[in-house]
């Protein structure tokens, strides 16, 4: 059944009973947590970060082990003084006060955090919200049943919260002191309201408390596994808590859980909600918390890659304050690079060439302003028989044949670099602490922009914010520039680096693809520097898809970042985000590398137009000789595993 007809068979039953009852956390109420313990974990993070913390930090450090410990106790003593184990609140913390050696101030302290973190991350059930209201009509009466700590005062605030509006009756197990698990809030519910077992129907998701034992009190339940059986199996992350950082990876499978419960998504939409949204948002708190360390004045978001995160930015200006400025820039290796052209080493204009798209040498001379056909010599001296040979990724005769050229090459530069440094100076003036944002790999970018704003200035400092850096950054070490990569750091660790270059860059590239074309130059409009954009239909139906993408990431961005921007940004800064990232490119889904693999990508500066499969699907004749075109597909595709995955034999 999907939720409209599970919606539909439960109200159904309704008519047959005068009291429905309820069970509270995790039927009636969410936490966006993966387990309620969990919470713990996510008050010992923040005290690690904060005044408390630094004051107290065998406390900080200590808390969530000893706060589960508090309860066990609590329970333990309990049971052996009143035959009971359903505690509250306070008496845990009286444990907890003990075990910590805790002040009345700091008991405070500590139980207010708890409370208020319950309330931030609770958020209703969406069948069970609109079942709710049903439930209370045509005379039936409404109870709610939880074993719980929490004292029944604030449960009524999460209700209220979460949507849920009294009339009702409720029992906690902590005040009451009966329970689901023993049977005995059963029989209470049946004693206050004088009605017979089968007049009542309970809904809840314990096997145990909610369905077996309630069938032993002759009470009619129901089952409401909604989030093992509906939501937890279409997680993309692993259900296997972290020993670092566990707080980031609960947040992460709690909030995609509560947008999967509230929204419908597509593959596009579900595969951004899952795995770019928790990546971004790891890059935005990590480059966040380093640009206030370095008290940047202006953030500069270049084209196409930083996007998305510059429309994040604008949506949340809190993040970097109100001083900062944002502005979105139009560049590309094309746009930029030659113009910059300024120093040797000449092999920095090889970036103009690299990728598996092979073109002709008169192709790449003349993307430099350079008419082949005047420099034929030199173009057989490099060892090329004609300017339409195919050039190689990586080919050490092209580097031969720039070097030659170098003088008219440096020409060329000067002759296109006005409207660029125009355009450079407009985007950096009046700021002397500027940042870059951008996908990353080699510095090209930040490196061409620096070495075009030295040309006319030298008072400032740029800070660049990556997904990561590669080793060839070296050739882009600029004085005044530093480089900063949230995945890599000049290839750096090497695990992270092989998944990167072996598809992880490809899909970034996607899934941070602007709605508009690359940056092929600029022009002049009313006295201002505009950029020309190209316009290519197979880009652009990538595009619609990156969109796609980037609205699902938008959406676990919007369900997180609020929350963490309550609580401080410091104890989220981790490396955990990226972990259904690196799952994705290191272990993918038969769907994921079919509907990802045979996306197309373009990795030629200024032309988009010739494009190679990420993980191309061969014929199954070719799988099956496992020939010469076999293996050449095979280096050609940048997403092995998703290639070897998508071509195994049957």
């Amino acid at each position: 059944m999907n939720d409209d007809e599970l919606l539909k068979h439960y109200t159904a039953r309704l008519p047959q009973f005068k009291i429905v009852s309820f069970d509270i956390f995790d039927t009636l109420i969410h936490r966006a947590v993966h387990r309620p313990a969990d919470v713990f974990d996510t008050i010992a993070a923040g005290l690690q970060h904060s005044d408390f913390g630094l004051m107290n930090p065998e406390i900080a450090a200590s808390f969530a082990h000893q706060r589960i410990a508090a309860e066990t106790e609590a329970r333990a003593r309990l049971m052996a003084s009143h035959r009971t184990p359903e505690v509250g609140l306070t008496e845990i913390y009286d444990v907890l006060a003990e075990l910590l050696s805790l002040s009345h101030p700091q008991r405070e302290y500590l139980m207010q955090r708890e409370l208020e973190l319950e309330q931030r991350f609770c958020h209703p059930n969406p069948i069970m919200q609109a079942l709710f209201p049903v439930a209370g009509q045509a005379g039936r009466q409404v109870v709610l049943c939880s074993d719980m700590y929490l004292p029944s005062l604030f449960i009524d605030k999460l209700l209220l919260r979460c949507g849920y509006t009294q009339p009702y009756t409720l029992l906690v197990s902590g005040e009451q002191r009966k329970s689901k698990h023993e049977g005995t809030m059963y029989h209470e519910v049946l004693k206050r309201f004088a009605v017979q077992p089968h007049e009542v129907i309970h809904f809840g998701d314990n096997a145990h408390a909610d369905v077996k034992i309630a069938a032993k009190t002759g009470i009619k339940s129901e089952l409401f596994d909604y989030l093992h059986k509906r939501i937890e199996p279409r997680l993309r992350i692993p259900l296997s808590k972290p020993a670092q950082d566990g707080h980031v990876w609960s947040l992460i499978a709690g909030s995609i859980r509560r947008r999967l419960m509230e929204k419908e998504y597509d593959f596009w939409g579900d595969i951004g909600l899952q795995v770019f949204g928790p990546l971004i948002l790891g890059k935005i708190l990590w480059m966040t918390q380093l640009a206030r360390r370095n008290r940047i004045e202006r953030m500069l978001f270049f084209a196409r890659d930083a996007y998305l995160l510059h429309e994040i930015f604008k949506r949340y200006p809190e993040l970097l304050g109100s001083n900062v400025e944002l502005k979105y820039c139009y560049f590309s290796r094309a746009a930029l690079l030659l113009p910059s052209f300024v120093d040797l080493p000449i092999n920095r204009l090889c970036h103009l060439f690299s990728g598996r798209a092979t073109r002709t040498v008169g192709y790449h001379l003349n993307k430099l302003g350079i008419d082949p056909n005047l420099y034929a010599g030199q173009i057989q001296r490099a060892g090329y028989r004609s300017a339409e040979e195919m050039v190689p990724n990586n080919d050490m005769r092209m580097l031969g044949l720039l070097n030659s050229l170098w003088h008219i090459i440096l020409l060329e530069a000067k002759r296109k670099r006005p409207l660029p440094l125009r355009y450079v100076a407009e985007l950096a003036q009046g700021a002397s602490r500027l940042g870059i944002v951008d996908i990353g790999w080699t510095g090209n970018m930040q490196g061409g922009f620096s070495r075009l704003l030295q040309l006319m200035r030298t008072d400032f400092q740029i800070d660049g914010f990556y997904l990561g850096t590669f080793d060839l950054l070296i050739q882009n070490q600029l004085p005044r520039n530093v480089f900063h990569g949230y995945l890599v750091n000049e290839g750096h660790p090497q695990e992270r680096c092989d998944s990167l270059v072996n598809g992880g860059v490809e899909l970034l590239e996607f899934a941070l693809m602007a709605p508009h074309g690359t940056t092929l130059g600029y022009r002049e409009q009313h006295g201002r520097i505009v950029p020309l954009l190209e316009e290519n239909k197979e880009d652009q139906t990538i595009q619609q898809l990156s969109q796609r993408v980037q609205a699902g990431a938008a959406d676990f961005i919007d369900a997180v970042l609020p929350q963490i921007l309550d609580m401080g940004i410091d104890s989220f800064v981790s490396q955990r985000w990226t972990d259904p990232f690196f799952r994705l490119v290191n272990n993918p889904s038969r769907e994921e590398a079919a509907m990802l693999g045979e996306l197309t990508h373009s990795d030629t500066a200024s032309d988009t137009s010739n494009r190679l499969f990420i993980a191309e699907k061969l014929p199954d004749n070719v799988i099956r000789k496992r020939g010469k075109e076999y293996y050449e597909a095979r280096q050609r595709a940048y997403w092995k595993k998703a290639f070897d995955l998508r071509n195994a034999p049957v």
